[in-house]
């Protein structure tokens, strides 16, 4: 079976897709919707670029609507990569035609929106899942595995890097600010690796980025964490770093009975069980790859079992960093039962 995948949205992150996509056998890009048809045509460049010499030419039908493309495309599954604020319609166009979904991070900027996008997906019974590929790292996994059943005290998920340059990561009504859109990986790997969070306090501010024009979101954030193991945690992260020593970029710290563990986004993973014992766990492939090919895999043969990161796991995730928004936003502490009763 050839599964037909579509493109709502083709920028950067859609075309490192189809790059992967259309090195899959049985894989055929058949539709690709943009808003900006020379933002499509870049597309098609940027493929033949960065592919091997050997890729298949992104030679699909361009569209300027969602709905003309599930109209007159052949699709099984359509990736949906759009900015975080203009994330709704075309999940629910994707669900209401019956194709499987693959949505872009952070999931939504309102938990309304991300709440109706889960259920309809639920109502539909249609695939619907999110692109946080590190759960598909495979030092991940085996970090997974040595966290099993091991009582963890303590968590904390750090990034600290420089502003991107996109106009609209600037805008909180946008993006989200840096907590909820880039911070967003590292904080699913805190929730799929020591499990659910009950309790946030956070606070924010903009210091070191005030003379940066049109920019309102906070450049430094800091988070504390009550979980519902018992453990503690914090979540801290700046985009107005100039550089980041090691270890701060985009990583998970984790300090487990007999272990400390730290998982980074792509370095692998380091594991202390005493000041002359570690252990080096490095990344084997690309665990973007891996989400993809799970996802073609689930679309062909329906069976789920694949997908790490189910819609309603991304949802729980923003939820989290959403409640540490509204903390800092309101002073106070929130109880993640606010946002997922």
């Amino acid at each position: 079976m050839t599964v037909r995948i579509g493109f709502v949205g083709a920028g950067s992150r859609s075309i490192y897709e189809m790059v992967q996509l259309l090195q899959l056998p049985d894989v055929a890009i058949t539709g690709i919707c943009d808003i900006a048809p020379e933002a499509i045509e870049r597309a098609r460049q940027a493929v033949k670029q960065r592919g091997p010499a050997d890729l298949p030419p992104l030679d699909a039908p361009a569209f300027g609507d969602v709905q003309a493309m599930l109209e007159q495309a052949p699709l099984d599954a359509v990736y949906v990569s759009l900015p975080p604020f203009a994330h709704g319609p075309a999940e629910h166009a994707v669900i209401a035609a019956g194709k499987a979904l693959m949505v872009e991070k952070p999931v939504a900027l309102q938990m309304g929106v991300a709440r109706e996008i889960a259920a309809h997906a639920k109502e539909r019974g249609v695939l619907a899942a999110v692109a946080y590929q590190w759960r598909y790292s495979t030092a991940v996994q085996q970090v997974r595995q040595l966290l099993a059943g091991v009582p963890i005290g303590m968590v904390t998920a750090v990034r600290w890097s420089s502003l991107p340059g996109s106009p609209w990561w600037r805008v909180q009504s946008k993006s989200g600010g840096m907590l909820i859109e880039q911070h967003t990986h590292c904080t699913d790997l805190l929730r799929y690796l020591c499990g659910e969070v009950t309790e946030v306090y956070a606070m924010a501010a903009t210091t070191l980025l005030k003379d940066v024009p049109n920019l309102d979101i906070a450049d430094v954030n800091t988070v504390s964490l009550r979980l519902a193991s018992g453990a503690v945690g914090t979540i801290s992260n700046s985009c107005a770093a100039v550089a980041a020593p090691p270890g701060f970029h985009s990583y998970v710290h984790i300090i487990a009975q007999g272990m400390t563990v730290a998982v980074g986004l792509g370095p692998g993973a380091t594991v202390l069980r005493g000041r002359d014992a570690r252990e080096e766990i490095a990344e084997e492939g690309n665990p973007n790859m891996a989400m993809n090919r799970a996802f073609v895999a689930a679309v062909a043969s329906g069976d789920r079992s694949g997908i790490l990161c189910p819609y309603e796991e991304g949802m729980r995730t923003f939820a989290l960093t959403y409640a540490a928004h509204i903390s800092a936003t309101e002073h106070r502490l929130v109880r993640m039962s606010e946002q997922l009763p």
